[in-house]
């Protein structure tokens, strides 16, 4: 996933150690967004192994990796959580970030049919909520004391998008230029019609397919007719066809 300022990429070997190093308990990316949950390298390797979390490494266009996004599912089938980290926050409110959330979100709801994506971020982070705030994302809830930071308890704000919004923000405008990217296609709009003119071609030239023995073993209909009316046109096997035709059923003379 390719975007102006940063690229995504599924990690490598090389990669858990780094990222289990961005999100380590006391990180500054860790501390600002109110999550201290415990991994090491081999945790964060085993739980993407398992597919309970999917991280990708964020690189920029050096390919040197500076943080990290990452997604799960959530709730009914069509639901995923989404969170991230910059490393080094001397890389911070340079838009890389950003970027790699909007490149997340549109993967999201793109390529795995997501119908709604939610974030949670801590009510004490200032950049982040000024961030939020210039997305489509709409606030849906303040989980209270839900985070823990210098020797107190911090609320934090569930954000949700659903699909149709997020379709409809990706129309740059004046007051919505943050999630305005979008990914391209994997496989172009015209290559899948042209697939489908390939595939009639062949079906009207050949008529090859699994269906054909189905097909010869159909009975045949003439002008379109159902079996039911094909049927009612047929003389009844036990009438009598040899003999002369009643009166009552001859047609008067001169009739047109």
């Amino acid at each position: 996933m390719q975007g102006r300022l940063v690229t995504l990429e599924w990690p490598g070997d090389d990669d858990w150690a780094a990222i289990a190093s961005w999100l380590r308990p006391g990180s500054p990316a860790a501390v600002l967004s109110g999550d201290w949950e415990l991994l090491g390298a081999a945790e964060v390797e085993a739980a993407n192994r398992s597919g309970r979390v999917h991280h990708l490494v964020i690189r920029t266009k050096d390919g040197a990796g500076i943080g990290t996004v990452s997604y799960q599912r959530s709730g009914r089938i069509g639901g995923f959580t989404v969170g991230g980290a910059i490393g080094s926050p001397e890389l911070w409110r340079r838009g890389y970030g950003a970027e790699a959330v909007v490149l997340l979100v549109d993967y999201l709801f793109h390529q795995l049919d997501a119908h709604r994506v939610q974030v949670t971020t801590a009510g004490y982070n200032k950049g982040i909520i000024r961030l939020m705030t210039k997305t489509p994302f709409v606030v849906e809830g303040i989980l209270r004391d839900h985070c823990y930071l210098d020797g107190a308890y911090h609320d934090s704000i569930v954000w949700g998008l659903l699909r149709d919004e997020h379709y409809a923000s990706l129309k740059p405008s004046d007051d919505n230029r943050v999630l305005a990217v979008g990914l391209a296609d994997f496989v172009d709009g015209d290559d899948k019609i042209q697939a489908r003119a390939v595939l009639a071609e062949h079906l009207a030239t050949t008529g090859r397919t699994a269906l054909s023995e189905f097909l010869d073993d159909a009975p045949a209909h003439h002008d379109g007719a159902t079996p039911d009316a094909a049927r009612a046109g047929e003389p009844d096997a036990t009438a009598r066809t040899d003999g002369p035709v009643p009166a009552a059923a001859a047609p008067a003379r001169g009739a047109a």
